[in-house]
């Protein structure tokens, strides 16, 4: 432990409080994220700025993990060392980040986040994942230190001292946490099906007002991949239901405009989670009801959805049943279309609880009702 304490004395120079500069007004962050990507899922598509790593430049950017005398050095030039304090990462934003050997995140300036016991997984913005291993009845702390990128894993450390050796990309089953913006706004990622929900964990003094406490990210091709195939699974003389298929086939023919990737929604409504889409469609997430959580998309302001997605569990496309209010009638025409399996990393785990922590940072989002700043466009248009 002495090994410990001057290492972290030697770090403390670099957590000292500093004064921020005066930040410019911004707008508020938007809560919700259109992302095209499936496996694996750049962090640049949560709309949370690269996480403070190079751009790729041909002849500039390493392919590969490099070794270092305290460390390596990832593709996008994030500096990973161990030392006694901890493992420091030094992003090339110049953003500094400790995993101290107690569990607790330490960024300049003076934040703190933790402490994740058992240690934690970083995802950078550049692909490579930082797994940091701690043991609570061994004298040293800090267990092992990978880092991974690719098919390709390397090990740091090891029960009190530095090595470099090769190492199996394996399973993480702890905690997972992914640095955006400079490299020091960290979020918890969690997944239900195609839903990312990201909550902030950390973040540099002065930027709070500038990065959402919440954002969700919605995955739109599984989704739309289900869409294009509901039309083929219904084959029916009903005149109304054939409206309704053609009407999802209409939406999957222009599922670029309605859906475009990178695009941040606005409310439709303060008090409901339902915001506005292109072309005068409308997307809600509902959390009660038949197989809850779903995703559903509204023509306008209608308040019966077209197709609705149900996204925990077993994930599926379910077309709405047009005769869904006659006596006995069922909410769904057909048994539904399968989601594609995506960001299997992300997805919820019952041993850390995971999913309520999920839903809870949902619902916080309808406790915040942001103002809203702009009119529904009138459906059609």
């Amino acid at each position: 432990m002495g090994t410990i304490a001057a290492g972290l004395s030697a770090f403390l120079p670099l957590l000292a409080p500093q004064e921020p500069a005066p930040a410019a007004p911004v707008a508020a962050p938007a809560e919700i994220v259109l992302a095209a990507e499936l496996d694996p899922v750049p962090l640049s598509a949560f709309g949370l700025g690269p996480g403070g790593v190079e751009p790729a430049a041909a002849g500039r950017r390493p392919a590969a993990l490099c070794w270092t005398e305290t460390g390596c050095t990832t593709p996008g030039g994030v500096q990973i060392e161990c030392l006694g304090a901890g493992v420091k990462l030094t992003f090339p934003s110049e953003r500094e980040l400790l995993i101290a050997p107690d569990g607790f995140l330490h960024l300049r300036g003076g934040g703190v986040a933790g402490p994740f016991a058992a240690g934690l997984e970083l995802r950078l913005g550049d692909g490579a994942a930082v797994r940091v291993q701690l043991s609570q009845a061994q004298r040293h702390r800090l267990r092992s230190v990978e880092v991974a990128h690719g098919d390709r894993a390397i090990e740091l450390w090891r029960r009190g001292r530095r090595v470099q050796q090769h190492a199996r990309v394996g399973f993480w089953g702890g905690v997972r946490l992914c640095c955006c913006g400079d490299g020091g706004d960290l979020y918890r990622a969690i997944a239900l099906g195609p839903l990312i929900t990201l909550e902030r964990v950390l973040v540099p003094g002065g930027r709070e007002s500038a990065t959402p406490a919440t954002r969700l990210v919605v995955l739109t091709r599984p989704m739309l991949a289900a869409l294009a195939e509901l039309p083929r699974q219904h084959r029916t003389p009903d005149p109304d239901l054939r409206a309704a298929i053609a009407a999802v086939g209409l939406v999957a023919d222009r599922a670029d405009m309605i859906l475009p990737p990178g695009a941040e929604l606005q409310r439709a409504e303060p008090d409901q989670l339902r915001w506005v889409l292109r072309g005068g469609y409308e997307l809600e997430l509902a959390l009660e009801g038949d197989r809850a959580p779903r995703l559903s998309l509204f023509a306008g302001q209608s308040l019966r959805p077209m197709v609705e997605w149900a996204i925990a569990g077993n994930p599926a496309a379910f077309l709405n049943n047009p005769h869904a209010s006659d006596p006995g009638a069922s909410r769904w025409r057909g048994n539904g279309v399968p989601l594609v399996f995506t960001v299997p990393e992300f997805q919820v785990r019952d041993a850390l609880f995971e999913q309520p922590r999920a839903l809870g940072a949902i619902r916080a989002l309808v406790e915040r009702r942001p103002v809203v700043g702009r009119a529904r466009p009138s459906p059609g248009r």
